[in-house]
């Protein structure tokens, strides 16, 4: 899989944690959908695997005012770019702002297992988040046999 220009300029725990999911998505050998599925299980292990800087991280972003939501924005909008093959892919693409709400409900499943403090469990999450992100692309079915026996 290429990832194109997604390369993170790195020096953050975020562009860390995005070069894992890119690193994981790029050496994905079957597909777009596996490599989705790749990234999205690459960033959980890191976030649960170092929670301390997850928090932080999330925390920071909770905080009110521009420079937090940019950031947030741009955590969502780096895992929106993984999803644009997707609309390639798929015989009936969503619509565009389809790719945002799932980059916006990734960031708030992982934002919910820092808040509720259950860190540790958001590698659990992985069969969920992958049928969130690839089911609008190739139907609920196509989600749920990639995760297969996951679920």
């Amino acid at each position: 899989m290429t990832t194109g220009d997604m390369s993170p300029p790195g020096g953050s725990f975020a562009d860390e944690a995005f070069a894992t999911a890119v690193n994981a998505y790029a050496g994905a050998p079957d597909g777009w959908e596996v490599a989705v599925q790749s990234a999205i299980a690459s960033l959980f292990d890191f976030l649960a695997g170092r929670p301390d800087q997850t928090t932080a991280c999330i925390v920071a972003d909770c905080g009110v005012g521009p420079e937090a939501l940019a950031r947030r924005d741009k955590v969502i909008d780096r895992f929106v770019e993984l999803l644009r093959p997707g609309f390639a892919a798929s015989a009936t693409p969503p619509p565009p702002v389809v790719a945002e709400a799932i980059g916006g409900g990734i960031y708030e499943l992982v934002r919910s297992h820092v808040l509720e403090r259950r860190l540790e469990d958001l590698p659990g999450a992985v069969p969920d988040a992958t049928i969130v992100a690839l089911s609008p692309f190739m139907g609920m079915d196509g989600a749920l046999a990639l995760v297969g026996s996951n679920y």
